[in-house]
């Protein structure tokens, strides 16, 4: 599901990116030093997501992370970082912000019709 209109602010904060991000949720998976752990996208943009998780990684964690496109395509697979920790006592929803790292033109393709077409996913 999306909210088509995107926001300055995020979490109550003065959004600092230089790019906005939509709230997009759609089913995602962190992978991790050989771990996976499923989590859902609260935002998204070309250069970044926010997930919802309650097992933070630490900052500057090297992630893969696999955006689901629904059962008739490939899942997205990018490289991340993770630059931030929400959490639920800093009024934010629990989880992390992630950088992608190495997004082709491609994949930026990918990212914005997921961002523009959420329910393509489905």
């Amino acid at each position: 599901m999306v909210r088509p209109a995107m926001t300055g602010e995020f979490h109550g904060e003065t959004e600092r990116r230089a790019r906005l991000r939509a709230q997009v949720h759609i089913d995602a998976e962190l992978r991790a030093s050989g771990t996976s752990l499923a989590v859902q996208t609260l935002d998204l943009s070309g250069h970044g997501v926010f997930v919802r998780t309650a097992r933070p990684l630490p900052v500057g964690s090297m992630v893969q992370v696999v955006l689901r496109r629904g059962p008739q395509r490939n899942p997205l697979v990018l490289a991340a970082e993770v630059v931030r920790i929400g959490t639920p006592r800093e009024g934010r929803a629990p989880g992390l912000g992630l950088r992608f790292t190495g997004v082709t033109a491609i994949d930026e393709a990918s990212l914005q019709t997921l961002i523009e077409r959420p329910d393509a996913s489905s």
